[in-house]
């Protein structure tokens, strides 16, 4: 896998991960509203899994992109 190919990832990554968390609490409220809390808790500690991986994407895209810049500058230096 590729610099580029695991920036890309992790980009769709941070942009997918919140949109499923906002689906997840939105599941959560029906389950819990239709009664069953034993599904709601699933569901909300199964939404705090999503915000904690989303979380570690955010940190490993800001050194991959910082990774991609620094060695385009380096090729773009002239290897300085």
């Amino acid at each position: 896998m590729t610099l580029r190919t695991l920036l890309k990832s992790l980009l769709v990554s941070a942009l997918a991960l919140p949109i499923v968390q906002c689906v997840l609490v939105g599941v959560r409220s029906l389950l819990r509203s239709m009664g069953d809390e034993g599904g709601a808790t699933f569901i909300g500690y199964l939404s705090n899994v999503c915000l904690a991986v989303w979380l570690v994407v955010m940190a490993g895209l800001a050194v991959a992109t910082a990774v991609v810049v620094l060695a385009e500058g380096k090729d773009r230096d002239g290897g300085r």
